[in-house]
């Protein structure tokens, strides 16, 4: 299994990479080009985006390929949520094409992460249990099931609820956290692989979240050159969101891991808590963007780009590795390390940019 995850991450990042070239080009051709207008763009001069279309043409492709009778996914996984994870995977990369070409207005752009998050659902992917932290005892979450249709498919609560926030918390998480030239694609790259590492132990053993996983990481990976700074070409809308959806179906599909991933998002996660509350508190709207994210109060503090980045690269790796040894209890502990650091960071930064500014800058 691990030889056959390895082909699979380096065929992952060879396609990825390539693909790289076109849907570049095919950003220049039609526009969609990241330009900076506003203070909160760090970089100076126009780059093209879409570079989720390349990555999601590799995860297609990747997801055909072991589709096939007798392949990992055929025996392990439905069918029909191979399809539900590939469909998406498509809405999320044409609702981003759209924004990054059209910048939509936020009540349009959220539409396709929404529809993403309800197809999973649909197609039978949901949290139907967690570990009870106390007992390590798995608590059940189908209190509740509808089927409006005779059983063709059904609805269950709380599981499909927490399902769709959870979906949504990791799809914003990367989003917002995609600020700096390939902290997320890194940050996806780690906690997909992850999720296969635990997914390979044999007291986890699951052939389908190893492989599926490895094809995730590979195609972000391959993606990672072409993004790392100073970068040649962005995510754009659909490849970040599509970095925090794929790592949450992961999460989900290898039997509730969610605690591994949100390790990884841990930081991504508690910064917009952060900025949230530091709008909230000067009177701003707390949805609108700004330029009070982590990443770019790092950058002020004087922190070079890539110094940031390995940083965070460097926490997110040893925390998902922490995880991997802990149990359900140790995990949640060390989720809320995490939180705490992101905080004192912040804060932190917060301090030494006062320390940088003219005094009556300070005093206003």
């Amino acid at each position: 299994m691990i030889i056959y995850s390895l082909i699979i991450f380096l065929l992952g990042f060879l396609l990825s990479y390539i693909f790289s070239f076109a849907s570049r080009r095919w950003a220049i051709l039609y526009g969609a080009l990241n330009i900076p207008t506003s203070e909160r763009q760090i970089h100076k001069i126009p780059i093209p985006q879409w570079g989720g279309l390349g990555i999601a043409i590799t995860l297609g492709i990747l997801v055909f390929i072991l589709s096939f009778e007798g392949s990992v996914f055929s025996i392990k996984l439905q069918l029909i949520q191979v399809v539900g994870f590939v469909a998406g995977i498509a809405i999320l990369n044409f609702g981003g094409m759209l924004d990054d070409k059209y910048d939509l207005k936020a009540w349009q752009s959220i539409l396709f992460p929404v529809v993403a998050a309800l197809i999973v659902i649909l197609t039978g992917t949901s949290i139907r249990h967690v570990t009870n932290p106390g007992t390590s005892m798995p608590f059940y979450l189908d209190w509740l099931t509808w089927s409006p249709f005779g059983g063709t498919w059904s609805l269950v609560f709380p599981a499909d609820l927490i399902t769709f926030v959870w979906l949504m918390i990791a799809m914003y998480a990367t989003k917002i956290a995609d600020g700096l030239d390939g902290l997320v694609t890194g940050i996806t790259v780690i906690g997909a692989a992850m999720v296969g590492a635990l997914s390979a132990m044999p007291a986890y053993y699951q052939p389908i979240s190893t492989i599926l996983s490895a094809a995730v990481a590979g195609s972000f990976a391959g993606f990672l050159p072409r993004n790392i700074h100073p970068a040649k070409q962005f995510l754009g809308e659909g490849g970040s969101t599509m970095a925090g959806f794929s790592l949450g179906f992961l999460a989900i599909m290898s039997s509730a891991k969610i605690a591994i991933a949100l390790a990884v998002l841990a930081i991504p996660v508690a910064d917009i808590l952060i900025a949230i509350t530091r709008r909230i508190k000067h009177h701003k709207p707390w949805y609108k963007a700004d330029k009070d994210h982590l990443h770019h109060r790092l950058l002020d503090a004087g922190i070079g780009h890539r110094q940031i980045v390995y940083f965070l690269w460097l926490i997110v790796a040893t925390a998902g590795v922490a995880a991997l040894l802990m149990q359900t209890r140790g995990k949640i502990f060390l989720v809320l390390i995490l939180v705490l650091l992101t905080f004192f960071a912040s804060w932190l930064a917060d301090k030494a940019i006062q320390k940088k500014l003219p005094l009556n800058q300070n005093k206003k």
